[in-house]
């Protein structure tokens, strides 16, 4: 039985929110599987992906930790002929990375939000989806304080985190239940909570621990909160007020 054009447009709403949520849940796993699989064991961020090949995990991964720390706390900055040499070989999951990104930030740009304030925060979101995959991490054996790389991600984070807290109350309103609208609300501040904070603590264990493989997991929360929200987001979207709203407004007469 074919769809009616209400039925199609509807359908290929959801399905693109759907569709960015399953990407976000999926992209840590599929790198980490993926790497696992051709032999890289955790790297110290999903950045580092783009460069990662299972005989050249990091820079300084001659280092017997593969960890770029030598000597206490001390950066390792030497960095050998053979080594920049390396540091030019493909990633074995550049493609996966770069592709996936790709695919997060068309769907962002193309959905369209509730409000212009929403659409503008998407739009800028995707964009700097496609600047994390366009500009990938330094690799060197350098600690940046900055770098391009790292802004389009943090920017990213903190867009979605604009969506969740603030264009997200847009539609609550349209809730009659009470303790629904605030249970969304609460989520909805919770999720913009962890998407703040994940690119914060992740700069921090950067710099703090040895333990690398703390940063992906900080990363890992980051993006699981992006999902979570997209998630719920379209659960209230197909709620039965805003249902209502809509199928009311479809049935009054064209002006």
């Amino acid at each position: 039985m074919s769809r009616t054009i209400d039925q199609q447009i509807k359908s290929t709403y959801f399905a693109l929110r759907v569709g960015a949520a399953a990407i976000g849940f999926v992209f840590p796993l599929l790198l980490w599987g993926g790497g696992k699989i051709a032999g890289i064991t955790l790297p110290n961020s999903m950045s580092a992906y783009y460069w990662a090949t299972p005989a050249h995990l990091c820079p300084c991964g001659e280092n017997p930790d593969h960890s770029c720390i030598t000597k206490g706390s001390e950066v390792d900055l030497s960095m050998t002929a053979s080594m920049k040499e390396k540091s030019l070989v493909p990633g074995t999951m550049r493609n996966w990375f770069v592709g996936l990104l790709f695919a997060i930030g068309t769907l962002l740009y193309v959905n369209q939000g509730h409000s212009r304030k929403e659409d503008v925060a998407l739009n800028f979101a995707g964009l700097f989806a496609l600047g994390i995959a366009l500009v990938p991490m330094p690799w060197d054996c350098y600690h940046h304080s900055f770098s391009l790389h790292g802004f389009c991600a943090v920017s990213f984070f903190l867009c979605i985190a604009f969506v969740s807290a603030v264009c997200s109350q847009d539609t609550l309103a349209l809730i009659k239940n009470s303790k629904a609208r605030a249970w969304y609300r609460k989520i909805y501040v919770g999720l913009s909570v962890a998407m703040i904070a994940s690119p914060v603590a992740a700069y921090v264990f950067n710099f703090i621990t040895s333990q690398n493989s703390y940063v992906f997991w900080a990363e890992l929360f980051g993006i699981y909160a992006f999902a979570a929200y997209w998630c719920v987001k379209t659960k209230e979207m197909s709620g039965p007020d805003i249902q209502k709203i809509v199928d009311e407004k479809k049935d009054q007469p064209a002006i």
